[in-house]
């Protein structure tokens, strides 16, 4: 009998490693969490990339300056309107049980938001999800910069 019950809490613990798996606290439902390159894309000069920022704090404090949880939900841009800049952001897919760490992986573009030109409005593309918002003015100019 206390063999068996050894077995089974054993068995048990080993489940709960092998369905928890080796993370480094992060999970993927931290949305723009994890970031790794940031790049600003100027659409008036035929998509020139104006600004690539890879520094982990300068990234934070971008996604931070964001205010995403003040954006309200807004319609269609009107179609006349023109994209001043878009900003897409990039990082490198997770390790997954059983892959082997890469030195060198490609990054995967998570999200890009549009900018459009004389009205606060963004065009958020994640997930393979296109959602249009109105931002506060001061994220508007803080994204015009």
């Amino acid at each position: 009998m206390r063999r068996l019950m050894i077995c089974i809490v054993l068995l048990a613990v080993g489940s709960t490693l092998i369905l928890t798996g080796c993370s480094s606290g992060k999970s993927e439902k931290e949305g723009l969490d994890g970031l790794q390159d940031v790049q600003k894309i100027d659409q008036a000069k035929n998509g020139e990339i104006i600004e690539t920022v890879s520094d982990a704090d300068e990234i934070n404090s971008f996604s931070k300056g964001l205010e995403v949880e003040q954006w309200k939900t807004a319609g269609k841009p009107k179609e006349d309107q023109d994209a001043e800049s878009t900003y897409i952001f990039y990082r490198t897919d997770t390790v997954k049980l059983g892959e082997k760490q890469v030195a060198e992986k490609d990054m995967k573009e998570v999200a890009r938001v549009t900018l459009y030109k004389e009205e606060p409005y963004v065009r958020l593309t994640y997930a393979g999800v296109e959602m249009a918002f109105e931002v506060p003015m001061e994220v508007y100019k803080r994204l015009n910069q």
